[in-house]
């Protein structure tokens, strides 16, 4: 019965210290966090203007795509077709594009150790 009120009284005592080692290490961790390296911050600002690019160019192919679309729906005869064919090839380009920017994200992240390889 003792060997028995001693394991029970050093598992009470570990249930207390732990949380109080788990909240200093989460405090390390979380000032840590808040202060970022000026690597990081330096990344950081390089993806956020990429991003803003990216959205840029993606309102400015809508906005084309828009144009087109409504070329194409007030086109009659051979100049639907043709207005067709010009909604196609935009979406061909603006696909294409995309990949390619997608491209230069990864290697971007990669080249930079952003992820693991």
């Amino acid at each position: 019965m003792g060997t028995r009120l001693t394991l029970i009284a050093v598992l009470l005592v570990a249930l207390m210290i732990v949380p109080g080692v788990t909240r200093s290490g989460l405090a390390a961790a979380q000032a840590a966090a808040q202060t970022p390296a000026p690597q990081a911050q330096s990344n950081m600002q390089d993806m956020m203007k990429m991003h803003e690019q990216m959205m840029a160019e993606m309102k400015a192919g809508d906005a084309k795509l828009d144009a087109l679309v409504k070329s194409m729906n007030s086109s009659t005869g051979d100049a639907k077709t043709d207005a067709v064919a010009a909604v196609v090839n935009e979406l061909v380009r603006q696909h294409k594009s995309m990949h390619g920017r997608m491209g230069q994200m990864h290697e971007h992240m990669m080249g930079r150790g952003m992820m693991p390889r």
